[in-house]
Parts: C-alpha cells; sequence; structure tokens
C-alpha cells in the first residue's frame, strides 16, 4: 500500500483535460478500437455494485461490473493503491486498506483509469 500523489495528480489533468475536450477517460477510438484490441472509453471498467458498501479497514469487498477483467490495482481515498484480485471480467475483490476513508473508489487499467466510481465508506471497527 502506497500513497500515490503523483498519479492523483495525473489523474486530475486527464479527466479535466478529457471534460474539457469532450474526450473520454482512456485511450484509443471513441468506440474503443485500437491496435492493442483492448482500450479507449468502451472497454473501461464500470462497477455496478459493491458488497459490503461500508466497512472497516481489512474488509473485504467484492465489486460486480463490467470489463473487470484488467483492473490492476483499486485506489481508495486519500489515493491509497491496492492490488485487486480479480476473479473475472465481472468480478474483482480487494481488501480496504488501513488510513482509507469514505469516498469515491477509483479501479486502474493498463489504459487508464474507470470514470464510474463507486462510493466505499469507512467505517470505525466495533
Amino acid at each position: 500500500m502506497t500513497k500515490r500523489s503523483l498519479k492523483s495528480t495525473f489523474f486530475l489533468t486527464i479527466a479535466c483535460a478529457g471534460l474539457l475536450s469532450g474526450a473520454a477517460f482512456g485511450q484509443g477510438s471513441i468506440t474503443g478500437a485500437d491496435s492493442e484490441g483492448d482500450s479507449g472509453p468502451a472497454f473501461q471498467p464500470a462497477v455496478t455494485a459493491v458488497m459490503p458498501k461500508a466497512g472497516p479497514a481489512g474488509t473485504k469487498v467484492t465489486m460486480k461490473g463490467i470489463n473487470l477483467s484488467r483492473v490492476t490495482a483499486v485506489m481508495f481515498q486519500p489515493n491509497i493503491e491496492v492490488q485487486a484480485k480479480v476473479i473475472n471480467n465481472n468480478r474483482i475483490e480487494v481488501t480496504v486498506p488501513a488510513g482509507a476513508q469514505s469516498g469515491p473508489v477509483i479501479l486502474e487499467t493498463p489504459n487508464g483509469f474507470s470514470n464510474k466510481n463507486p462510493v466505499f465508506t469507512v467505517a470505525t471497527a466495533p
């Protein structure tokens, strides 16, 4: 687990540039097709469910969605990266790291970041 302030700055810069230009996250064409075959907006990961939606550090979290097979890492707030365990294209698992805070969870792939990020609430242990 490492804090990634430089990466978050890069992400914010790319996000703003994409919004200003009308481009979506990722590389490749608007259809998602390129010479590598798996990049662009059409192939970015999207989470449809998070189970559980809240818990303390150490909680195992399962995320369901689409295009999850290329997720390499998950970033909890404030920019703490953990490795994702890919179960299949529709499911990944992660463990909430120590120091995590409530907020959006960002999925990272070799071609960019998720643009629809689930929110996870970090609760204190009972």
